[in-house]
């Protein structure tokens, strides 16, 4: 008999969704049982849509494309150059209709088979016809929410056509047993004979992913296909002792089953292998657990951001290489934001040790605070979807896409948590599903969503946890918010510390709670990234902002913008996480982000940028100190200290690791002066949360310190790589601010005083009143939240904007800050200065003009922005120093700040290069009489 060739024809239509093929989590049978169908086929786009009343599908199409592949990077569609600020551009642009179109052989051994089609991964809804025969829509599978780097044409993974028996094993389903170690699968089988099949499964295990592999008792159950599909439940006991899976343990099981079965005379046999984990994660009141140990989750958004290709890897080399270091960056878990990964994520977190939360895709931007509950609300039972079917709706489509994704994933371990989507509202139908789903697969934790109703936050009832940020009006789950969210989150607007922690918003909350997107802290642009987008996509936006700082003459210093935004960025990113870490009985934290989100504002907030590379801000070891399994925590009152008092401080550790560590000792260690070390008696340390350690204290004065200096403490648990180090500054009690000869102090520049002072070749430090600065902005500590974004959407609404600043650059060799230790960034002890300042902006002056402590301003705005500067007027000389020193005479950094200012006055060092032009002084300082 002569093989069979076959006309196989898919048309993708973008404008419609409809629910994904089911991929199949199982290994395949052997390799000729599979047809691969990757390669070049033969393509068209549709602009008018007319290709099924045409029949495009009886005609040979004429140009061609490489699947699998996108038409973006097949450079079909329209060849865009948009230069939009707030995404990154699309090279090559198509949406709608789109013809896939080859011919494929059909061995003649595969005759009397069954014969499928597995299109992995489409982003739209498929329609295939196979010799003219169109079968039902299918696609797109687990599809992503419609972002810049996501809205791609195309069919991308594994594209193959496979053979079976007529009676098969079509599912495979495992329900791990950890407390009785033993598995129960569900086994259907499909049957396409029509005769009863009867015969038996056999099934086998061993174990991988572990040092000493296993193979287990193999075991048989008899098995009976009396109709199309048949379900077989058999509980496989290993005869041994089965290894768990955890993210520090992740070892994996194979389960291959075997079926023989007899349908009208004819014997049949069938195979599929199922990797699975013997895990449990479940939930004890409020916390997460895994096998009966708690779980702590150190976790970052994933919004599918790969701007090579628009989507993401398809291999699982591709993905141990993403997982991988986000675990060498202290995390252990994943959220998938509006989306559902493919096969190969799964595979790659079962072996490194990954905890996923999947979502179902939408489309609402949580973004826009709606008016009212009733407004946001998703109305997920009543709302249709463009599908094909006129009769579907948005429930049905929830319903059987999570239905589909527990079929083709549920069997991975790292698949721990599910919900509907991010920012939903809430109704009814939403109740329904997550009770469906958690009755149709129990294996995981179930919730209706992520920071839902966050305008007027509450427990949904039924919920199995609440990922949020915040659980009340007051107080949060993290330490920041855009203005239109939250008004003083504690970052930016209580004294720096490091006592805040969550515990009061988590009181009384029955389930686990799960800070929902942590951080936001913005970082510059890194403008060497450019060159990396060679792909789908290119950074114009990045160009655009180059361009502009460019024009503001600035262009020289934005790499050391990088430097100095990305370090007070990781500052308060730390504050964050530690503050997390310090509240007892807390589920965990999801980061936004360890890596930068280009595709809304762009919000660049990553220590890596796009690519997952490092911006060189700091590094991963540096930030596991902070973020990792075991953390030493200083609990202390401030930062800043004189030599009079008693430095008093609280030492925790946060355990999360797998074991308890028995007999540990924990020291702390001071350096920077007269070094001294504390050794805390032994203890054992009780993984699952805070262990107290002790007091430590010790009088400055005793360290003959030689104030002002910056000292750190450092905490460490011996024999272990677990330490954490914390910077703090002595000051002295007392400091000399009498202004020296010569000297002028004063708050007005266009006083008759103040310029017959300068004309007669005197020095004057200008201490402005902060009221009376037309050009400047409102003084700020932490780098803006998220993207310039929200400060556009505060103006829209009446609401006021953030000062949308980057935190500090300057050169801590300056003369001018000799008395006053500090490094070219931000750091905690410039935050009482900050709040009280108003940075003055400095446009006007000369391209090359430098103040000596200058504010970076966000991309969108490139102010040139002065926080202390100096220039030449006529014969004499002016500092000036937007912050209020003389205001705040209880800060200890107010006193020595203004102390270093007068003596760098009274030096020869103080010998200003630049002059500023005086009418621009005179609009700068104006005076109000």
């Amino acid at each position: 008999m002569r093989p069979v060739t076959t006309l196989l024809s898919a048309a993708a239509a973008s404008t419609l969704v409809s629910l994904g093929l089911a991929m199949a989590s199982q290994t395949p049978a052997a390799t000729p049982e599979t047809i691969s169908l990757a390669g070049t086929w033969r393509f068209a786009l549709d602009p008018e849509d007319v290709g099924v009343d045409e029949q495009w599908f009886d005609r040979a199409l004429a140009d061609r494309i490489h699947l699998p592949g996108t038409t973006d990077e097949n450079h079909k569609g329209t060849l865009n150059d948009e230069r939009r600020t707030d995404r990154l551009s699309r090279v090559w642009y198509w949406k709608g209709p789109a013809w896939y179109q080859r011919r494929v052989t059909i061995p003649d051994a595969w005759r009397g088979r069954r014969i499928t089609l597995l299109l992995e991964r489409s982003k739209h809804t498929l329609t295939v016809l196979v010799d003219n025969a169109r079968l039902p829509p299918v696609g797109p599978s687990h599809a992503v929410e419609e972002r810049t780097q996501t809205n791609w044409n195309g069919i991308v993974g594994r594209l193959e056509i496979r053979a079976t028996a007529p009676v098969w094993l079509e599912d495979v389903q495992v329900h791990p047993g950890v407390e009785k170690n033993r598995a129960l699968l569900r086994a259907v089988i499909g049957n396409v004979t029509g005769e009863a099949a009867s015969g038996r499964i056999t099934v086998r295990c061993e174990s991988h992913n572990v040092a000493a592999p296993s193979t287990f008792e193999m075991q048989s159950f008899e098995a009976e296909a009396t109709g199309r599909e048949s379900v077989a439940l058999l509980t496989y006991d290993p005869g041994g002792e089965m290894p768990r899976w955890d993210e520090f343990q992740p070892a994996l099981l194979r389960a291959t089953l075997e079926l023989e079965v007899e349908a009208g005379g004819v014997r049949y046999r069938d195979q599929r292998s199922v990797d699975f984990g013997l895990r449990e994660f479940t939930r004890e009141r409020n916390r997460l657990v895994i096998n009966g140990r708690k779980v702590f989750l150190r976790g970052k958004n994933d919004c599918c951001f790969f701007p090579l290709t628009g989507y993401p890897p398809m291999d699982k080399a591709g993905w141990l290489q993403v997982l991988s270091i986000a675990r060498s960056w202290g995390l252990n878990h994943y959220r998938f934001h509006s989306w559902c990964p493919p096969e190969a994520a799964f595979q790659a977190a079962d072996e490194l040790g990954v905890y996923f939360q999947v979502e179902l895709p939408n489309k609402r931007s949580g973004f826009e605070v709606p008016e009212s509950e009733e407004a946001a609300t998703h109305d997920i039972d009543r709302l249709d979807v463009e599908s094909g079917s006129s009769e579907r709706t948005l429930y049905e489509y929830a319903r059987r896409e999570g239905e589909l994704i527990f079929e083709a994933f549920g069997n991975h371990p790292s698949f721990v948590m599910f919900t509907l989507g991010n920012e939903l509202g809430r109704n009814e139908a939403m109740f329904e599903l997550v009770a469906h789903f958690k009755e149709l697969d129990p294996r995981r934790l179930h919730a209706q969503g992520t920071n839902n109703v966050h305008w007027n936050p509450h427990l949904a009832e039924g919920d199995d946890f609440w990922v949020t940020g915040k659980t009340a009006e007051t107080p949060p789950l993290r330490g920041s918010f855009s203005t239109l969210d939250f008004p003083d989150p504690h970052i930016e607007h209580r004294p720096p510390s490091t006592m805040v922690d969550y515990r009061e918003s988590i009181e009384g909350v029955p389930v686990p709670a799960i800070g929902h997107e942590t951080g936001q802290f913005q970082v510059y642009p890194d403008y060497r990234d450019i060159a990396e987008f060679t792909g789908v996509v290119r950074a114009r936006n990045y160009g655009i902002f180059r361009e502009r700082l460019e024009a503001a003459g600035m262009l020289d210093l934005a790499h050391e913008f990088v430097r100095a935004s990305g370090a007070l960025s990781a500052i308060c990113y730390r504050e964050d996480i530690e503050a997390a870490l310090r509240t007892p009985g807390l589920g965990g934290f999801q980061l936004l982000d360890l890596q930068d989100f280009p595709g809304q504002g762009p919000a660049l907030v990553g220590m890596l940028n796009v690519f997952m590379e490092s911006k060189g801000v700091i590094t991963p070891g540096e930030w596991r100190q902070f973020c990792s399994e075991t953390v030493p925590l200083l609990r202390m009152e401030k930062y800043v200290w004189t030599t009079d008092e008693t430095f008093e401080g609280r030492v925790q550790v946060a355990h999360h690791g797998p074991v308890d560590l028995i007999d540990a000792r924990v020291t702390a260690t001071v350096t920077g002066g007269e070094d001294r070390s504390v050794v805390f008696p032994s203890t054992t340390l009780e993984r699952g949360g805070l262990v107290e350690i002790g007091e430590l204290s010790f009088p400055l004065d005793s360290m003959r310190i030689a104030a002002p200096r910056k000292l750190t403490v450092t905490l460490a648990i011996e024999g272990t790589a677990f330490r954490n180090s914390y910077p703090i500054w002595i000051y002295p009690p007392e400091v000399d601010t009498d202004v020296p000869d010569g000297v002028l102090m004063t708050d007005r520049f266009c006083a008759p005083r103040t310029q017959e002072h300068l004309a007669a070749g005197g020095k004057v430090l200008l201490l402005p009143k902060l009221d009376r600065l037309p050009h400047s902005i409102e003084g700020a500590f932490q780098t803006e939240f998220w993207s310039p974004m929200f400060g556009q959407a505060a103006k829209r609404r009446g609401v006021k904007p953030p000062p949308g600043t980057l935190g500090l650059l300057c050169d801590p060799a300056t003369p001018a800050l000799a008395a006053f230790p500090t490094e070219f960034h931000s750091n905690w002890q410039w935050w009482h200065l900050l709040k009280r300042s108003r940075p003055i902006i400095l446009d006007d002056t000369p391209r090359d003009y430098r103040p000596t402590v200058q504010v970076i301003d966000n991309f969108m705005r490139n102010h040139k922005l002065g926080l202390i500067a100096e220039t030449r007027v006529g014969e004499g000389a002016l500092l000036f120093c937007a912050i209020d020193l003389l205001g705040q005479p209880e800060q200890p950094a107010a006193r020595q700040l203004l102390h270093s200012l007068l003596q760098y006055l009274d030096s020869p060092a103080f010998a200003p290069r630049s002059e500023l032009d005086v009418d621009l002084l005179k609009r700068l300082f104006p005076d109000d009489d």
